[in-house]
């Protein structure tokens, strides 16, 4: 099996059974985005701890790569510091620009897997709508919006 092949499957098992899939209630945050060229649709709430992120969920539709995204990454950062989940998002987008590769990239975990993303542009917005989610979450912005329009 393939690297590609392994990729191809984790991606498949975040989107099939995604991890913190819901709504929490009473979120310190909620923070809704879509995208309007494609549909894709993200409603992330996060209840923090002090400094920590104690619980996230995330709700939406649309493809394929952002649902199996808002799982990874709601999964990797839950537990995570504010300042580790901003670290976090910000090495997702340089994998997903391609400025940053290789074992610099291994804190990303399951997010690995959508490194080939940025070999489609028409598909790097998908993947990085639940991060524009977070990032605003951790910003302290609770927002009902559309992504930047600006290519990452």
């Amino acid at each position: 099996m393939s690297l590609d092949e392994v990729y191809q499957e984790v991606i498949l098992d975040h989107y099939k059974s995604p991890r913190c899939q819901g709504v929490l209630i009473n979120p310190d945050r909620k923070v809704d985005l879509h995208n309007p060229l494609c549909g894709d649709q993200i409603s992330l709430t996060v209840k923090f701890a002090g400094e920590t992120i104690a619980e996230i969920a995330f709700a939406g539709h649309g493809c394929s790569i952002s649902q199996a995204t808002a799982s990874i990454m709601a999964d990797l950062i839950r537990g995570k510091s504010k300042s580790e989940a901003s670290r976090l998002s910000k090495l997702f987008r340089a994998m997903i620009k391609s400025e940053q590769s290789g074992e610099d990239l291994q804190d990303l975990g399951d997010a690995l897997a959508l490194e080939g993303v940025k070999r489609h542009s028409a598909r790097i917005k998908c993947a990085l709508l639940a991060w524009d989610c977070i990032d605003r979450a951790l910003s302290g912005d609770s927002a009902v919006g559309s992504m930047r329009d600006e290519v990452p």
